[in-house]
């Protein structure tokens, strides 16, 4: 275990999670940095654990204890146990022929845990450090979602990676860079509400497989083009890739219950939801320190509605997400303003994705979720702990059917999209045209 290196003071003994951190899925997440060899990244473990233990003096509630043994599970018991620290070493195996394979890039996550219930451990925060034969290296660092959103976990790595960096100068200067202040006030300015929010997140035993797409710059920048010559105005990375991999799983569902024998209700085609988390920082403006140092989850879901039989082509895929989303920001800054029914309209926005997250609902789903998340233009590419920025960054597969989830390559003009759907239908899936003209096939997990 690595503890802080200083005492938490007793009165932040007890952090109290918001009402956002309420609503947020209890499970681990997960985020892998790969750096190349150099020279700096050997025997780097001591400076990793020396850095770690300044971070968390300042990220207290990530050393403290969740769930288990805890009388209130809206709170966080800052005792100062630690972060669990773990080491490994991957023999034989060159760093650059592990990461699209996806049975051995997962033993690069510490015990198994990411995307997995946060009842498994009682600590918020999890660290494994493989070394590689060739000289690389690879952390990957699990977080509860109960604590922290994509933004704050960004934050947190990389306030870690500059005291690392500080550390390892050998200057004066390096032992006072400045950091951002932080602060765990958001259970003040959204307190939780009595509200019934999903206590497990357990995939349900249906047969899933996970694959990696890559959608190079060249690729979006065509499939943008040609949204535009029908009329869609400045398409963004995500909106364009988003479609078509949601579009396409679609059809790929339809396809798949076609041809089958299955008299289910589940297998025959109707209609679907897309959820999409959302950050929420930007639209909530006031206090100010919302969006610039206020640690915690302040992110949500909106879910869009495509009717069974709907022609939804790309163009129709991207203006209907673009409605629905300006929708609901535009509904959340009015409730926000009102603040009365703020939490309520919340808590309805989120109900498809909260019943995604129980094993009987999506045993019993329909209509279908398909459950997005962006992490693209968040600075996972800014971990620099005094060795070089990672060659990538990416994300463990998820066992959760029917999950989609982008992430930045590292040149910031790509998408790399990690597609979790139903054995039969991923394989229809690869088949779809518009994947096999847009995306990287050859780049996807095994």
């Amino acid at each position: 275990m690595v503890r802080p290196s200083t005492r938490t003071p007793e009165h932040l003994r007890n952090h109290s999670l918001s009402f956002f951190d309420q609503m947020a899925p209890p499970f681990y997440v997960p985020l892998l940095y790969l750096y190349p060899n150099h020279d700096d990244n050997n025997n780097n473990t001591p400076l990793l654990k020396l850095s770690l233990s300044k971070a968390l003096s300042t990220y207290y509630p990530l050393a403290g204890s969740t769930g288990q043994g805890l009388h209130d599970p809206l709170t966080v018991r800052c005792n100062d146990e630690g972060a669990l620290f773990l080491q490994a070493r991957m023999m034989s195996s060159p760093l650059a022929s592990i990461v699209d394979d996806e049975a051995r890039l997962r033993l690069l996550f510490p015990d198994d845990l990411a995307f997995r219930s946060t009842t498994a451990l009682s600590t918020p925060l999890v660290v494994q450090i493989t070394s590689f034969e060739c000289g690389g290296m690879a952390l990957a660092v699990c977080a509860s979602h109960k604590v922290l959103d994509m933004s704050s976990f960004c934050s947190f790595v990389n306030h870690w990676a500059a005291a690392a960096s500080a550390a390892s100068s050998s200057t004066a200067a390096g032992d006072r860079i400045e950091q951002v202040p932080v602060r765990f006030d958001l259970a003040a300015l959204f307190p939780p509400v009595d509200v019934e929010v999903t206590k497990t997140f357990d995939p349900p035993n249906v047969e899933t497989v996970c694959r990696r797409f890559a959608f190079g710059g060249s690729s979006i920048g065509k499939l943008k083009a040609m949204m535009r010559r029908h009329g869609i105005e400045n398409p963004t990375r995500v909106e364009a890739v988003l479609a078509l991999v949601c579009s396409s799983a679609i059809s790929a569902a339809a396809r798949t219950c076609c041809c089958s024998s299955d008299s289910s209700s589940r297998s025959r085609p109707g209609s679907a939801f897309l959820t999409q988390a959302v950050n929420l920082r930007p639209r909530l403006t006031s206090p100010p320190s919302i969006t610039t140092s206020s640690i915690g989850n302040l992110s949500s879901i909106f879910a869009m509605l495509i009717e069974a039989g709907a022609e939804m082509d790309l163009v129709s895929f991207v203006s209907t997400i673009r409605r629905v989303k300006t929708e609901y920001f535009e509904t959340c800054s009015a409730e926000y303003s009102r603040g009365e029914d703020f939490r309520s309209f919340i808590v309805e926005s989120t109900k498809v994705f909260r019943d995604a997250g129980s094993s009987e609902e999506v045993a019993a789903a329909e209509p279908r979720v398909y459950i997005s998340s962006s992490w693209c233009n968040f600075p996972v590419y800014e971990a620099d702990f005094g060795w070089g920025k990672p060659v990538r960054v990416t994300t463990a597969a998820q066992e959760l059917k029917d999950t989609i989830v982008l992430l930045d390559t590292k040149d910031g003009d790509g998408v790399e999209a990690l597609v979790c759907l139903e054995e039969r239908e991923m394989a229809a899936f690869q088949c779809d045209k518009m994947v096999l003209a847009f995306a990287d096939i050859n780049n996807q997990g095994s």
